[in-house]
């Protein structure tokens, strides 16, 4: 996968661009959303992230939370990951992407 701002390779589990130090982002988060929801035949985020997710999946889910928190305001989408543990799957995932 490419930066999205600097087309340099980006190292795969990593959340930040090891060249611009941009937050790597999807910037077609809901068309990806919902291919997610239809190849893994799962609509809440917390059922998404206990598959095994790609790393560009879990791109895809990180900047929904970003942008539903952005738009919807109050964290509350954040929240809700965080009880609910989605969080920590997702970072379980990047950890055994990134340890191959």
């Amino acid at each position: 996968m490419k930066c999205p701002f600097c087309e340099e390779n980006l190292i795969e589990g990593d959340l930040i661009c090891p060249n611009c130090r941009s937050m790597v982002i999807d910037f077609d988060y809901l068309e990806n959303m919902d291919k997610m929801e239809e190849k893994y035949s799962k609509s809440t985020l917390s059922d998404l992230s206990k598959e095994k997710l790609t790393f560009e999946e879990i791109i895809t889910i990180y900047t929904f939370i970003e942008r539903a928190d952005h738009f919807g305001g109050d964290g509350e989408v954040s929240d809700g990951c965080r009880q609910d543990e989605t969080f920590s799957n997702l970072s379980k995932r990047l950890r055994e992407i990134k340890n191959g």
